[in-house]
């Protein structure tokens, strides 16, 4: 049967083009989850490792607190386990985050101690010298293009304090990937630059590395009685990297749940596809059962033709899932590894791609073993597949009313695992709804949409002749029909659940955000100085905030003593800042029974023993300031500092005395609802390059990476739900196409009756506009809600500032393209059908 099944391919290839092009889809999707999990795991442990890989044992010092250390505790430990002939080299290890001012730009830098003895050294030079000094450093190459220095350069370091360090370009290093490290740039220097400060581990070479796990047992019996440990490189190359490789691992997963997701759709085109086929060749099977064809033939043929085409899509649909997986790793720069991939997990999703179309053909099996040989004499072009579901009074076949039943228990138990889930933040819970929900979906839809036909037949006719013609058309493969809507449903419930979980989650962030740093973003100087008048005038320019609010500032001479929770600055803010900053009607009062009240945090509360409206009494410019404390967590925003308004300050006895020292050392910003975060870093950013004194604080730092992760995962994520949305269009040209094949006598006889082609052209539009309006339909009612739950299952118990929020603009646009797209699935179709001749009725 295998050369029977391949002349069937050959003599007509185009029947099983849906066929192939789902799997291939499909194959592609899970190839290409393969080749960027492996990818992206190699990558990070390229990137993890290469620091790590010339030293042979690290010495660290764990959950240690470093203050508590002193600064030569590596040495001691390398002194007390007396293995200094061993050693070939040591390096102290520091690191730090500064500002770095270059001629271009500017951004925040983590600066690595690189270390004097070559052997130690992980990465080479493209030009330059290595740093022997303080004030010379090595940078990588993408970070001297964006801040546009090159070997000779100066570039100006501020650590947080203040401290700046004015250092110069003498190298530019060969690595071509930037280190995970959430800052903006990557600086190299000589142990010299960091001082007196004290290391964060000491790596150590060894002139034998074949003793290296006897040192390490010594090393580590000398560092436990500090509170120390002692590794090897290997072994920290080992934890760094899975603890790295952990963080893709949410990611990995949702790209194979949507490669799955992808696969069952696929399979519900093919199985749709295998029933019209069959249907179509009912009577050349007829034949074959009578010239003596056992069932057991013809089972053997259709499953041959499945295997053959499966095979062929999916080696094909291999090549485009691993060069695209990669390709894409590339475009993102994150293929710092090479290509990689687990050859047993590709070759098992071959082997799944390959099993799930197989069965999926072995499925609609029956209905050709069922077709009886009397049938090859009759001339019937068709027989009853199983498709056509307005035959026996209205009754689904095969048992359609009980996977109807068990499809709906499964839905029903779905929601309420997903409500449970939701309310409880349980991610498991709510995730065994979601895959109970679609199995339902998947079980109960078809039957469902075939029984609603007959009355969406009747909404139809009043479209004329084309929409009766529809509806008969829907009404007669009324389970086909419900199959193609299904697999549509399901592409748009992921798509709608993944932009209300966007939207729900983004407004989440940003709420929390806001509540935890009601300073968007903040310009300021760390010693209290002037921002320049060039920052002050452009703060306006800033298009992505409400808003430029000046902060006047002045040192608090003495304050009650809070230990690390003391405040040190006074902030007076203007008083239409009050209502965007804080939201207490009390506070923006100014005054309570005569006295003015100040924000004060509550922690510094705590601490010295005083509750909300108590009195506190500081001394600033040498005068004592008395007010009534207000508990907010705004003190914070940059810094810790008790803050009042213009308004208050004019109610204090000795303004006259504090008015002349304040300094515009701060301006504050409040983002707009809805805007980007990432846009008003950027701006602010090119605002503080004016004053090289100016530090960028305030919110937008974390909401930044927060909001740049969610950002790849959505375009990933979009990515491949892209492909599953073709391959549900797959399905309903496949409908259309395979109808119009069905009814050519039908087609013909209305032609010869006079109907003109514009009205068959309609009836295919109509009828592939209402199965993409009824799935749209389905798919928001599920998908909208579902997101939702997802996101306040994975996230909602992690801050009281759950906000679901819907992206109607976004889903208004994504139904309109939906639609256009089914409009357009329908187009060769209609043109098929339209080219039918009058005459081709009467061959039959």
């Amino acid at each position: 049967m295998i050369r029977v099944a391949w002349a069937q391919i050959t003599h007509s290839p185009s029947r099983l083009l849906a066929v192939l092009l789902a799997v291939v889809l499909s194959a592609a999707m899970l190839t290409g989850t393969v080749v960027f999990q492996g990818t992206s795991t190699a990558s990070m442990a390229a990137v993890t490792a290469a620091p790590l890989k010339p030293v042979d044992i690290i010495i660290d010092p764990g959950d240690a607190d470093a203050k508590t250390l002193r600064p030569s505790w590596a040495g001691d430990v390398l002194a007390k386990a007396a293995i200094g002939d061993k050693v070939k080299a040591t390096a102290p290890y520091y690191a730090a985050t500064v500002t770095a001012y270059g001629a271009d730009a500017r951004g925040t830098a983590n600066v690595y101690s690189i270390s004097r003895d070559p052997s130690l050294r992980w990465f080479g030079l493209e030009s330059g010298d290595w740093p022997k000094t303080a004030d010379q450093i090595v940078i990588s190459h993408d970070t001297a293009d964006r801040l546009g220095m090159g070997v000779g350069d100066r570039v100006t370091l501020k650590s947080s304090d203040g401290t700046k360090h004015v250092v110069t370009v003498s190298g530019i290093n060969d690595v071509r990937f930037k280190p995970m490290t959430g800052t903006d740039y990557a600086i190299y220097a000589d142990p010299s630059y960091f001082g007196d400060a004290t290391p964060g581990e000491l790596f150590v070479k060894l002139d034998d590395p074949s003793d290296i796990d006897s040192i390490t047992k010594r090393l580590a019996a000398a560092a436990k009685a500090d509170g120390v440990t002692a590794v090897t490189g290997t072994e920290m190359i080992r934890q760094a990297s899975a603890m790295m490789a952990g963080g893709s691992t949410q990611l990995t997963v949702i790209m194979a749940v949507f490669a799955v997701i992808a696969l069952c759709a696929a399979m519900m085109v093919i199985s749709s596809t295998y029933r019209t086929l069959i249907a179509q060749r009912t009577r050349d099977i007829a034949m074959l059962r009578l010239i003596g064809a056992r069932r057991a033939n013809i089972r053997s043929l259709v499953l041959s033709e499945a295997l053959i085409t499966s095979i062929a899509g999916t080696i094909i649909g291999a090549l485009i899932g691993v060069g695209g997986g990669y390709a894409a790793m590339v475009a993102m720069g994150q293929a710092f590894g090479g290509f990689a991939a687990n050859s047993m997990l590709l070759a098992g999703t071959l082997l799944l791609t390959v099993l799930a179309t197989v069965l999926t053909a072995w499925t609609t099996v029956r209905h050709a073993t069922r077709i009886p040989p009397i049938q090859a004499l009759d001339g019937a072009a068709q027989s009853d597949d199983g498709n056509n579901d307005a035959k026996t009074s209205g009754k689904t076949h095969n048992g359609g009313v009980s996977c109807i039943v068990f499809g709906a228990v499964c839905a029903i138990a779905g929601v309420a695992l997903l409500w449970v889930g939701a309310a409880g933040f349980h991610m498991p819970v709510a995730l065994a709804g979601g895959l109970a929900l679609a199995l339902g979906l998947v079980l109960a839809l078809p039957g469902l949409v075939a029984m609603l036909m007959p009355v969406i037949g009747v909404g139809l006719s009043v479209c004329g002749l084309a929409g009766k013609l529809a509806a008969a058309s829907l009404s007669a493969n009324a389970r086909r029909a419900g199959s193609t809507v299904t697999a549509v449903a399901f592409g748009i419930s992921l798509i709608a659940a993944l932009s209300s979980a966007a939207a729900t989650g983004t407004a989440t962030i940003n709420a929390d955000l806001d509540r935890r740093y009601p300073v968007s973003a903040a310009l300021y100087t760390p010693d209290n100085g002037t921002l320049s008048d060039k920052v002050l005038q452009q703060a306006n320019e800033i298009t992505d905030a409400r808003g430029s609010y000046p902060v006047r500032t002045i040192a608090i001479d003495h304050a009650p003593d809070g230990a690390k929770a003391t405040p040190r600055i006074l902030d007076v803010i203007p008083d239409k800042a009050a209502a965007i900053f804080a939201e207490d009607d009390q506070w923006r009062a100014g005054e309570e029974n005569g006295m003015p009240v100040a924000l004060v945090h509550p922690r510094y509360m705590s601490t010295i023993g005083i509750k909300e409206g108590d009195m506190l009494t500081l001394t600033v410019a040498g005068v004592p300031v008395t007010v009534r404390v207000h508990a907010s967590q705004l003190t914070e925003s940059p810094k810790l500092a008790v803050i009042i308004t213009d308004g208050q300050l004019d109610a204090l006895p000795h303004t006259d005395a504090i008015e002349p020292a304040l300094k515009t050392s701060m301006i504050w910003f409040k983002a707009k609802p809805g805007i980007d975060h990432a846009k008003l870093a950027s701006q602010v950013n090119r605002l503080a390059v004016s004053d090289p004194n100016a530090t960028v604080g305030g919110g937008i730092a974390e909401s930044n990476d927060i909001l740049n992760v969610l950002n790849m995962l959505l375009m990933l994520s979009y990515a491949m739900l892209a492909i599953t949305i073709i391959i549900s269009l797959t399905g309903l040209v496949n409908q259309l196409a395979l109808s119009v094949i069905e009814r050519t006598s039908e087609i013909s006889m209305l032609r010869a009756l006079g109907t003109r082609r514009g009205v068959i052209h309609a009836e295919i539009a109509i009828e592939a506009l209402t199965l993409t309006v009824i799935g749209t339909i389905i798919g928001l009612l599920v998908g909208l809600p579902l997101g939702v739950a997802g996101v306040k299952a994975q996230i909602g118990g992690m801050t009281s500032q759950f906000t679901t929020q819907l992206p109607w603009t976004q889903i208004g646009v994504f139904v309109l393209v939906v639609l256009v797209a089914g409009l357009l699935a329908s187009a060769v179709p209609a043109r098929n059908a339209t080219r039918i001749q009058p005459t081709q009725g009467l061959t039959s």
